[in-house]
Formats: C-alpha cells, structure tokens, sequence
C-alpha cells in the first residue's frame, strides 16, 4: 500500500490544534523512506489524524445525535433524521460519517505508529522524541475508538497498519466487545500517560491544553479524560479515579475557572481540555462550523410595502422580538433546537440561583456571569426605536416574544451563539472536553467506590462554582442511590450540549426510559426504540466485511 504524509492546506485546516503551516499541500510518497527522517515531519504525517475529528464534531448532526436525542432537548423537524431517531441501516444519518472518519483516523494513527517505530529504530529520531510521538498517536487512535464505542457499542478493534495484504481480512472483522475495546485503550493511556507513582511513563508532559496559547497539539490532558471516560464506561472505578486525580493534580481549584468562559464563542480558555477551533475571516480563511443556526433564537423578517425600508429591513438584527446588534445582520437562523420542560421546570427554572439557568434570568437586569445554557430574556433594543437611538444607555433587558413569562420554554442561551455571524457559518470553538467533566467523573467514581464523602467534595466543586450551596449526605438522605442522581442532574447542568448526554444515558442504562420521560418531541417519540441507543452501522458497511457485520438489535 502507497506510503502517504498527510499535511494541512488552507482550504481545510481539519487537525485540532498543532502549529502547522496553513500553505502546505497534500502529498504522496511511494518511498517512506525518503521521509518521515525527524520529528517535524512525522508531525506533519500525525496531522491526518486529526482531520476525521473536525469531520465528526462540526457536523451539526453529530450534535443532533449526542443532545437532542435525550431527556434534555429536542429538535422537532421532520427532515433531521438524527434528531428524531428516523434512522435504520439503510438511512443511517450521521452514523456514516462517524463510522467513516473515526476508522480513518484510527488507521491513520495505525500507520503513524509504524512510522516512529521504524524512524526510531533508524537513528531519525531518538527515544524520548519516540515515546511522545507514539503517546500522541495513542491519544489520537483512543479518540476516535471512544467515539466509535459511545455511538455503535461493539465494533471491530485493530491495531496493525492497514496494507495490501491485510486490507481484506481486517475489512472483515466482526464486532469485538466493546468492553474490551476499551480496556485495551484503558491499558494503552495508563502506560503512556500517567505518571511513574501511578504505574505510567508519563511520556507527554502534564499540562493544561490550552496553557499559553492556542498551537498545541493533543496532549495528556485529552489522553487523561478519554481515559477516565472509558473507565466510568466499564465500571473501573480505579482507573477513573488514576485518570481524573492526574488532571485534578494539572488543573487544580475549580473556582479559578470563571463559568462565564463556557460559552462556545470563548476561544482556548484555560479549563478546555478540548476545543474545536474555528475561525471566519471575510474573504480569507474560513473554518467553520453548522451548530449556531440551529441554537439562536429565531431571525423575523419585517415585511414593509415600501422598498427602500424593504431594503434596509432585510439586514436587520430582530431576534425574537428583541434588537440585538452583537448577533449581527446577516445571520441565518433554523428551526432552533428547545431545552425539555425537565431542563426549563426542573433542572434550570428562571428563579434558579444557579448561574446556569440563564444570563438575565431570576430577574437579574445585569449579566450574571453563567454558563448561558438558557435564555429566556436578553439585553437589546426594542425594534420600534430607531437605530440611531440605539446607544448603551437605552439598552434594557427585555422578554422574547415567546415565551412572554418565566413558565413559558425559553431559547438555548449564548452558551452556543455565534457573534456577528454571517449566514450559517458559525466560527465558534466547540468545547468538546472541559475539566468540569473530570471532577464530576470523579464525583461518580468515588460514590461507585462506597466514599460518599469524596463523591461529595467533586459533585459540590460544580455547585458552587453555579453558586450553589453545598449538599451534604442528610440532604440526600444518605442513600447511594439519591446522590447519583443528584450527579447525573450535575452532568446535565454542567455539560449541556457539549456532545456527551445520549453517551451519559446509554452508559447509565437509562438512555429510553428517560428520553420518553422527558422529551417532549412528537416526531422523536413516534420513531424511538430501545435499538436507538446505539447508532445502526450503515448497511454498505455491512456488506462490505461480508457478513461479519450486522445489525442484529435494530432486525429485532
């Protein structure tokens, strides 16, 4: 099989965060030999795995797919499949691309591997250079198997570096338990990652993802919680607790990472663990994404009789009833995604103290500083002032038309707004992993392990941050059971619609019976079976391993 360094170019800059000239083209060699000779250049051939990642997370069905799904929101438009489970695996919506780039990535990283062991044994690189090469391979390949098992459950697992002689045997590779696929990964990040008094080599260094800028590449910190996510996925505690404390000990006090950094538009923030960088230039570089159009609240046309009012009104900035200048004038906005009577009743209701409810809600007239998962209200314009009266000391915070009061559902909130954006292209950074999610991962770890009081001391770091008081045992009456539930509440807080819900229910085993609860969606509920909790492998797929395949839980 032809040998290929894979590099960057400026139409699709589709690694995560290395520091790579955005000039360089695509190119093939025949002869690996005549590259891959230091470590800039097998960086370079590492940059191919990175590209199945941007593929995955800035299509907005994947989000659709991980959040809308769930007990939290609901997207009730007939012609998003992922969103209302009309999938089957003939039409399997967005698990093509999932099950496409996420093999991409894992025999790119397969290749990559072979790549440093052959450099290293040739005297191009040394050893350290080599064990933080195949650390970052490591990473990248658990990346890409963690989607894969979180969206299909068992499939096929291999580590060798795909040529002509073995294309067709690993082409049909059956399932392989997704259990153990993961404890091979488990196995693999201990070794590379942690440190020698928790059994590791440590071979990257322990630091925040995004310390002093914006050029790293995947490090220990994305390896650390993939590896503590795979770990609450197979019940071993332990290793949870080994993965999440690593990144406790890098990230430390919760508290020193403001909640009002959350929200997408605010780029490489320091508690990130994981970002999906993207940028919108006009007429330059453009690297962008599809989430914001389906989470703002609605764009009206005015409709004038008169053309030149018929002209400046198409260019406003109404956003439901609200003048709001700072989401722009040109902006294309869908049918929104809405927060479930559970999220907007229960979890985050508008007289919550809790700072995730809403910028202004609780009757705040300033911004509260929160996370911006929900809005019911926001600072503008009434659109009936004129434009040229529109200064600060006019700015009120105002009701959207619907809902007109706090009971009513409100929108998803500037957590997933995109400034200024122009038409449908959303250049906000995805947070894909924050350090929030390690401590309530060692919140759950700790109650699994009988320690109630640790499980505690996690669980109250992210109350209090949202300015929430502390639960203490006689709260929860004592009972395993309770706290846990006061933890799964925590997670859909903490991290709603960061791409991780239907994978929270489907490893707690509650993922239908608490979608049916609580989602609201009518099209959704006609369509969801208990085989939806994992994606169908799409049928081409199938028949191309000859068999080996299936998708026997969607037959039933």
């Amino acid at each position: 099989m032809e040998a290929r360094l894979f590099k960057l170019t400026a139409a699709a800059v589709l690694m995560l965060t290395a520091s790579c000239s955005l000039k360089e083209q695509v190119t093939s060699y025949s002869e690996r030999d005549k590259f891959y000779k230091n470590v800039t250049e097998i960086q370079a051939g590492l940059n191919a795995c990175y590209t199945p990642i941007r593929s995955i997370f800035s299509n907005v069905n994947f989000w659709q797919m991980t959040e809308c799904d769930t007990d939290l929101m609901y997207l009730n438009v007939s012609n998003q499949y992922n969103a209302i489970c009309n999938i089957s695996p003939s039409r399997p919506g967005c698990a093509t691309v999932i099950w496409q780039n996420a093999y991409y990535g894992v025999s790119r990283a397969n290749t990559m591997l072979n790549v440093i062991s052959q450099a290293n044994a040739k005297g191009y690189i040394s050893d350290k250079e080599a064990r933080q090469l195949t650390a970052e391979a490591i990473v990248l390949r658990a990346l890409h198997y963690y989607l894969l098992t979180s969206s299909f459950g068992d499939v096929p697992y291999y580590e060798e570096e795909v040529t002509e002689e073995n294309r067709a045997r690993i082409a049909s590779l059956p399932r392989m338990s997704a259990d153990d696929t993961r404890d091979a990964i488990i196995a693999q990040l201990r070794h590379h990652l942690l440190p020698t008094s928790k059994g590791g080599i440590q071979a990257l260094e322990l630091r925040r993802t995004y310390e002093d800028g914006t050029d790293y590449r995947i490090g220990a910190a994305v390896g650390l919680y993939i590896g503590g996510r795979m770990a609450l996925w197979n019940h071993r505690w332990e290793d949870a607790v080994d993965f999440f404390s690593t990144l406790e000990e890098i990230y430390g006090e919760l508290s020193k990472y403001p909640l009002s950094d959350v929200p997408f538009s605010r780029k490489y923030t320091k508690e990130s663990i994981l970002e999906l960088p993207q940028v919108y230039e006009p007429n330059g570089l453009q690297i962008i994404g599809g989430l914001a159009p389906w989470t703002t609240p609605v764009r009206r046309v005015v409709v004038v009789d008169d053309e030149e009012a018929a002209q400046r009104d198409s260019t406003h900035c109404f956003y439901n009833g609200i003048a709001i200048p700072e989401l722009g004038y040109d902006a294309h906005i869908y049918s929104c995604a809405r927060p479930t009577p559970y999220v907007y009743q229960n979890l985050l209701p508008y007289n919550s103290e809790d700072l995730r409810s809403g910028e202004y809600s609780n009757g705040a007239s300033s911004p509260r500083g929160g996370s911006g998962n929900l809005a019911w209200r926001w600072s503008g314009f009434d659109p009936t002032t004129p434009e040229e009266d529109w200064t600060e000391s006019n700015r009120a915070v105002m009701w959207f038309t619907s809902p007109a009061k706090a009971s009513g559902c409100p929108w998803l909130g500037n957590k997933f707004w995109c400034w200024d954006m122009k038409y449908v292209r959303d250049y906000n950074n995805y947070k894909i992993f924050r350090y929030a999610g390690a401590l309530l991962g060692l919140a759950e770890a700790h109650l699994m392990l009988g320690d109630q009081a640790k499980a505690l001391k996690y669980l109250n770091m992210t109350r209090r941050r949202a300015a929430l008081s502390d639960l203490t045992s006689v709260e929860v009456g004592g009972k395993d059971e309770l706290l846990m539930e006061e933890i799964r509440c925590e997670y859909a807080k903490e991290l709603f619609g960061e791409f991780c819900r239907k994978f929270d229910l489907v490893r707690w085993g509650i993922w239908y019976e608490r979608t049916i609860q609580y989602n609201s969606c009518s099209r959704l509920l006609d369509n969801i079976r208990p085989c939806h909790r994992y994606w169908p492998i799409p049928s081409n797929q199938v028949a191309n391993s000859g068999g080996a395949l299936d998708n026997k839980e969607y037959g039933e």
